[in-house]
């Protein structure tokens, strides 16, 4: 899934450890002219057992309920030992102003099967590509210069800067921060996985609506939206608004993009880069309609199956 693409690849490994059976009797310790009493088994003698070691992880272990055994893929679900993902489509509003919101919940079994993937596979400055052209090889950031940005766990730029940031650690925690709210070298203390530079941060400490958006006042206007959402480290959400397309999706305010959020029971919610670039891709096919065709791509933000 890429805003989020999944991959059709797995490969899982299974560890068993059995103990060792008793070497078996030789035919003179069998025979009626030794010992009859010392060949008869014991009547209640118990079944040698295999021990079985679980290997899942913690995430797999505490979400198991929405993993399955094998990949299960359809229309608008993947499912796997690994990842799990449910895509419904919400509207919201009514007539000419009602849009189409794509709304992803998912599961991961790691933090590796969340990553962020620059255009052309590597960082470069205004590299882009279609957002299927970055599904098949494989938000803004490869536009960036200076700032804060880390993806996949390397750094990239550590500067403050005037933006909300979203930060997603490796224990799978999420936070979202106003300029004012932190220090670039305390969070790069703290095991810092992927940093996004966008925004504005959509939910204050409580869940609620932010009553004020760090933002211009263009982007708080009516767009197509792409944003991601946070309940738990191991369980996130993607939020896809479609917009732009009259008769079909308006596009939505920011507190209205917030408000979805709220009503999903996020703790942290961040809106990404919208407009043209706003695209929910499912396996290798477009999910959401893009506004005036699409535009191309700096990096996208994907769940897929590790390749170990």
């Amino acid at each position: 899934l890429a805003s989020s693409a999944a991959s059709d690849v797995y490969k899982r490994q299974r560890m068993g450890i059995a103990k060792a059976e008793p070497p078996k009797p030789t035919s003179a310790a069998l025979a009626p002219s030794e010992s009859p009493a010392a060949a008869a088994a014991p009547e209640n003698s118990p079944e040698p057992t295999e021990e079985v070691v679980d290997n899942r992880t913690e995430w797999q272990k505490k979400f198991a309920d929405h993993f399955t055994d094998e990949i299960v893929s359809a229309e608008n679900s993947y499912t796997s030992p690994d990842v799990s993902i449910n895509i419904s489509t919400v509207t919201v509003g009514e007539g000419a102003y009602s849009s189409q919101c794509h709304i992803a919940d998912i599961y991961i079994g790691q933090i590796e099967n969340f990553q962020t993937y620059f255009a052309t596979g590597s960082y470069g400055y205004y590299a882009e590509q279609s957002a299927l052209g970055i599904d098949e090889d494989s938000d803004y950031c490869n536009n960036q210069t200076s700032g804060f940005l880390v993806r996949n766990g390397e750094l990239y730029f550590s500067e403050q800067t005037s933006n909300d940031i979203c930060v997603l650690y490796k224990d799978g925690t999420m936070a979202t921060y106003a300029p004012d709210e932190y220090i670039v070298e305390d969070v790069l203390q703290k095991n810092v996985y992927q940093v996004w530079k966008f925004g504005p941060k959509l939910l204050d400490a409580d869940g609620v609506p932010m009553t004020t958006f760090n933002t211009s006042s263009p982007i708080k206007w009516e767009n197509p939206r792409s944003a991601i959402g946070f309940y738990e480290p191991g369980h996130y959400c993607f939020v896809v608004v479609d917009g732009r397309q009259d008769g079909y999706s308006y596009g939505l305010r920011i507190p209205e993009l917030a408000a979805i959020f709220e009503e999903l029971g996020c703790t942290e919610a961040y809106n990404l880069d919208g407009g043209g670039s706003a695209v929910m891709v499912f396996n290798h096919e477009k999910y959401s309609r893009q506004s005036n065709g699409g535009r191309d791509l700096g990096d996208i933000i994907y769940v897929a199956e590790t390749e170990g």
